[in-house]
């Protein structure tokens, strides 16, 4: 699984934009000063970051990416950070509890549709990653709550916690599934979301199905004769 994560350059590329994540908040939390003034403006510029830096991370390993949930991630960062920079100089706790509303319901759709096709396929990996959305979705609806209240300095701390438990809860995500199921995870990050033991019972379903076949060709030509 080492020699794996070394040659498949995707999960670096997940791994890293998820650390970048929670580089973003622990900074926020050590020094809340530098959103204080313009916290919507920060969180705008934070997302376009995140939404930049996995967007380019995607791209460069697009030859070795099967699945598209980091690229939903750029784009749902972008349109989240889109959406703060015009709601600006607006009310600060509606933009910004709206804002980060629309990225948490996003995400927590593009996560929770990867973990429907896994559960689709039979791969056990899906519990983890209907976990992961439960989990985040919790930490986004105690988020949202204190940022629709009268904004604070302790607000900014809040939006320094909200990256920071994202970031390393799906961090440790990918790091949980390659541990759990080596080889389902393996197939998931592959493109290939069943797990090994439907793949072997679909391989001898097809078998039997061509041997079938050609018994009922030999019974014809008996039958010509």
């Amino acid at each position: 699984m080492k020699n794996f994560f070394k040659k498949n350059n995707a999960i670096i590329a997940d791994l890293l934009v998820y650390f970048v994540m929670t580089l973003i908040g622990i900074i926020t939390i050590i020094f809340p000063s530098i959103g204080f003034e313009k916290p919507v403006l920060y969180s705008s510029v934070l997302f376009f970051i995140l939404g930049f830096f996995s967007f380019g991370g995607y791209f460069y390993t697009k030859d070795n990416k099967k699945t598209y949930e980091l690229l939903f991630f750029s784009m749902i960062s972008i349109i989240s950070g889109v959406y703060l920079f015009i709601f600006e100089s607006s009310d600060i706790s509606f933009a910004l509890g709206t804002g980060y509303l629309m990225f948490s319901i996003l995400n927590a759709v593009n996560k929770s549709y990867y973990a429907f096709k896994l559960k689709k396929y039979n791969n056990e990996l899906w519990l983890l990653k209907a976990i992961s959305v439960i989990v985040l979705l919790f930490i986004s609806t105690l988020v949202v709550q204190n940022f629709y209240r009268v904004f604070s300095e302790v607000q900014t701390v809040i939006i320094g916690y909200y990256f920071t438990s994202y970031g390393i809860i799906s961090f440790f995500e990918i790091l949980l599934m390659s541990k759990v199921n080596p080889k389902a995870f393996k197939n998931m990050v592959e493109g290939n979301f069943s797990n090994n033991k439907m793949k072997s019972i679909n391989s001898l379903d097809s078998g039997i199905a061509e041997l079938n076949k050609i018994v009922k060709k030999r019974k014809k030509k008996k039958s010509h004769k």
